[in-house]
């Protein structure tokens, strides 16, 4: 059975048994008194002559009882308690998922191998739980192994931004109960950490040198990127880049140096034949952002037919200037068309449309009234208190039209939404909007100003995000993803598909994706280039770089040990008193009683022996 000793400062009364002996070396002082028969010496109990000094060791009884109760007060003093054997103290671990904790990965698992074993306390057993920062990700172990717990966090990969840990902080209470351990760990220090938590810090200060984003622009036929370097330290560094191309082929190392805490620009151009290459910089500490994958950028492209009146000519060849636009003249193979209405008719036309009154008649009188802007995101920040219309016949609206611009009584701008249009076998069925000038804009200002322009963009840009096609384009580390599907009866899941600097797909990356999922896609956590597809249709190829500055400055970081020692609750619930402690205060109590028994004054001998006419020597 275990035993605890709750008050190891009890061990000091075993400093009594030392005093004891001290004592019973100590002899009392013998009275000489002369006689004539001096042989009789000879047959005397040997006594010390000069006092109370060190002179020999007398084994008696009431040493041992003495020595007896020394022992028994020691073990009542350090308060022993015996360990039950179904206890079981809970522990619950926070690992902090954000990205600059992979620099400690080492750290982490050594620190946790010292600390973990203390924290078990008085309990037969410990009962284990490793969660990440970020909620949404599962349970990484639960178990009472440690080995197997340190195990399993070797394949951990921390990849997140900066996250806030209270989510999971009261996920992992509510698992422990309040009587468990809560141990939050980060590369910085924490405070004031929420549900009683307590903090471990492993990280210590690093240089780091990464890229921080990167753009582009079009030199004619050909593609140059521009990357952002930056040095997180506090003196200067020397790196080199280097271009790695999707045949394996290298450019020549650039070597560069960078001021403390400074930002340096490196750029080149996509070569003809090449839709994707690799940035890669000398490697240090941290590098999730020492590569930048990189792919040449192809929004996806919105097509747009003209049905406008010649007075439109100036607003169409405005909305031409649009980029990532295609005018065709095939109404089924655009994906938006521009009306010049004329309200007499019974209805609009369908499909995707941005409608436009076209009135024959000219007048001379401008609307009265204020401007007023519904809330909604194609209105958010768009000022139109300078618009000037003139009167003009009105579109008739329907109740579920949605006006977004007031003037006075009068719906100026408004949004109709169709019911659902059934489309072929497989393919998501279209809901139609319609972007609705309840008034002419030829008899306007609205062609000169800059929000009828941004709500012209916006509009198609929508429509844009709506359209199912395929998307290239670069992407930061745990972007959310947002990407048009097919959701008919007979639609495929999405998938994931990585791929390796060698260009192979990685076999042990594949995610299926079942589209209710959709909507939470994100892009991977470490850089590299990905594809998303539905089924056989390729509908996203992108480049994914680390991009978060915060994660990358690791000067901030420290090591610090917040851990207290467990609450006198959790020894009083893993551990029992002794019950026999009652009978150890007897025991002494009787040891006592024995030693002063044995050590009080006895009769003389010569009073016990009156007969004997000559005692040499007495005591006092």
């Amino acid at each position: 059975m275990n035993i605890v000793l709750t008050n190891p400062a009890g061990f000091f009364a075993l400093l009594g048994i030392p005093a004891v002996i001290l004592i019973h070396f100590l002899q009392r002082q013998a009275k000489v008194i002369p006689i004539s028969t001096l042989f009789l010496l000879a047959h005397t109990q040997r006594e010390s002559v000069s006092g109370r000094r060190f002179d020999r060791f007398t084994n008696s009884v009431p040493l041992w009882l003495q020595l007896l109760m020394v022992l028994l007060l020691t073990w009542l003093l350090v308060l022993p308690r015996y360990v039950r054997p179904a206890s079981t103290q809970q522990v619950a671990v926070v690992l902090d998922s954000s990205a600059s904790m992979s620099v400690f990965k080492d750290n982490l698992l050594g620190s946790l191998r010292e600390k973990l074993p203390s924290l078990q306390g008085n309990a037969s057993r410990l009962q284990l739980y490793l969660f990440e920062s970020a909620a949404e990700k599962p349970v990484i172990y639960a178990g009472n192994d440690l080995e197997e717990a340190l195990t399993t966090l070797e394949s951990w990969v921390p990849s997140a931004g900066s996250i806030d840990p209270a989510n999971s902080l009261r996920l992992a209470r509510s698992r422990v109960s309040r009587e468990g351990v809560l141990v939050y760990v980060s590369d910085t220090p924490g405070s004031d950490l929420p549900f009683n938590a307590q903090s471990l810090s492993i990280g210590e200060p690093r240089t780091n040198v990464g890229f921080t984003g990167v753009s582009f622009e079009n030199e004619g036929a050909a593609v140059r990127w521009k990357a952002l370097l930056r040095n997180y330290s506090d003196s200067a560094q020397s790196r080199s880049w280097q271009v790695v191309f999707a045949d394996g082929s290298r450019s020549q190392p650039q070597a560069i140096t960078l001021a403390k805490n400074s930002m340096i620009t490196v750029s080149s151009a996509f070569p003809a034949d090449s839709k994707r290459l690799r940035v890669v910089l000398t490697p240090d500490d941290f590098n999730l952002d020492d590569e930048l994958p990189l792919v040449v950028p192809r929004p996806k492209t919105l097509k747009y037919r003209l049905q406008l009146s010649e007075k439109y000519g100036k607003i169409a060849r405005k909305f031409g200037r649009f980029r990532n636009l295609e005018e065709v003249s095939d109404p089924n193979s655009a994906d938006l068309s521009l009306v010049s209405y004329d309200p007499l008719l019974p209805t609009l036309p369908g499909g995707n449309s941005i409608v436009m009154v076209d009135e024959t008649t000219q007048s001379r009188n401008y609307l009265r009234g204020g401007i007023v802007a519904e809330k909604h995101p194609l209105m958010d920040g768009i000022n139109w208190q300078s618009l000037l219309v003139r009167e003009s016949i009105q579109i008739q609206l329907n109740k579920t039209d949605e006006v977004l611009l007031w003037q006075g009584t009068r719906p100026l701008i408004a949004l109709r939404t169709s019911v659902l249009l059934e489309g072929p076998e497989g393919i998501e069925p279209q809901r139609v909007r319609q972007l609705i000038f309840n008034f002419d804009l030829t008899l306007s200002n609205a062609e000169h100003l800059e929000a009828t322009a941004l709500l012209l963009h916006r509009f198609s840009q929508e429509l844009r995000a709506r359209k199912v096609a395929l998307e290239v384009l670069n992407t930061e580390a745990g972007q959310p993803l947002r990407i048009a599907t097919r959701s008919g009866a007979g639609a495929a899941p999405l998938s994931l598909i990585r791929y390796g600097p060698d260009g192979q797909a990685l076999e042990d990356e594949p995610g299926v994706v079942p589209l209710t999922q959709a909507r939470f896609l994100q892009a991977p956590a470490q850089p590299g280039f990905f594809e998303i597809r539905q089924g056989d249709e390729l509908l996203l190829e992108s480049g994914c770089h680390f991009a978060d500055t915060r994660e990358a400055d690791l000067r901030g970081c420290r090591s610090e040990d917040q851990i207290g020692e467990l609450s006198g609750e959790a020894v009083e619930r893993n551990t029992r008193e002794d019950h026999l402690w009652r009978l150890w205060v007897l025991a002494v109590l009787v040891s006592l009683l024995l030693a002063w028994h044995f050590t009080k004054d006895r009769p003389r001998d010569e009073e016990e022996r009156p007969t004997d006419p000559l005692p040499v020597t007495s005591s006092q």
